[in-house]
């Protein structure tokens, strides 16, 4: 039988302290979702694609300011896809319109004042259409047309639509090629004696593209640098360019 004095030694069992549960709070696990991020628009619109980007018809209206966007319920989105459809319907019956004005000055044989038609409606993608037409006869070109297209390059080289930089690179090509040899042994020829009105016109007409070249030279120089075809393109006008500077 236990004595008392061993009765009162502590047990080792009961000397072993319990370990205290962690009551640290674990965090969640992350829920990966399977939604794809929303695609950026590409600097560049490609001429050729497989499916829709979503273009904007404002791009192609003249800019109106935008009431702030709010939530939509069902009936105003079916409202915004009518009012898109609206729009679109707008821009080709304009297109159109446009185009219809030009082909009438066209048939009258005067190229310049089509060009010049064209330019006047301040509408890029009708001065495109006309010079895919332009550009597929070199014998249309003149020194005058140069003068007034030249601008129009300038602003279709900064489009942010593939086919539009197509056409202006290729106008370009063919300005340089034709007529970038004449402009300049015109401006070096030393004057003439006397008065010849046609050769006066003539070197105002080569001092206002070679101007206007210049001016394009150098958006011509900053994109050459860029990859794919269209880096290709500008190298090569760059090339063609080499002369002016």
């Amino acid at each position: 039988m236990a004595t008392a004095k061993e009765a009162a030694k502590p047990s080792p069992a009961m000397d072993t302290q319990l370990p205290v549960p962690n009551l640290e709070v674990l965090p969640w696990p992350q829920v990966v979702t399977s939604t794809p991020a929303p695609k950026a628009e590409p600097a560049i619109i490609p001429a050729t694609r497989n499916e829709p980007i979503g273009l904007k018809a404002s791009d192609f209206l003249p800019a109106v300011k935008i009431p702030q966007q709010t939530e939509l319920v069902d009936e105003d989105a079916m409202s915004q896809i009518r009012k898109g459809h609206d729009t679109m319907c707008v821009v080709l019956t304009s297109r159109h319109k446009n185009l219809d004005s030009v082909r009438a000055v066209w048939t009258t044989g005067d190229i310049k004042t089509s060009v010049d038609s064209a330019v006047a409606i301040n509408d890029l993608s009708v001065v495109v259409d006309l010079l895919n037409i332009v550009n597929q006869k070199a014998s249309l070109w003149k020194l005058d047309l140069c003068t007034t297209v030249l601008p129009q390059i300038e602003k279709l080289l900064q489009s942010k639509y593939e086919s539009y930089v197509q056409t202006g690179c290729t106008s370009l090509k063919l300005i340089l090629q034709r007529f970038l040899p004449l402009i300049t042994d015109i401006l070096a020829a030393p004057p003439s004696v006397g008065v010849d009105i046609s050769r006066e016109e003539r070197l105002h007409k080569c001092r206002l593209c070679y101007k206007q070249l210049k001016s394009i030279s150098g958006l011509v120089r900053s994109k050459s640098g860029l990859s794919g075809r269209h880096g290709s393109a500008f190298r090569e006008l760059h090339l063609l360019m080499a002369s002016l500077d």
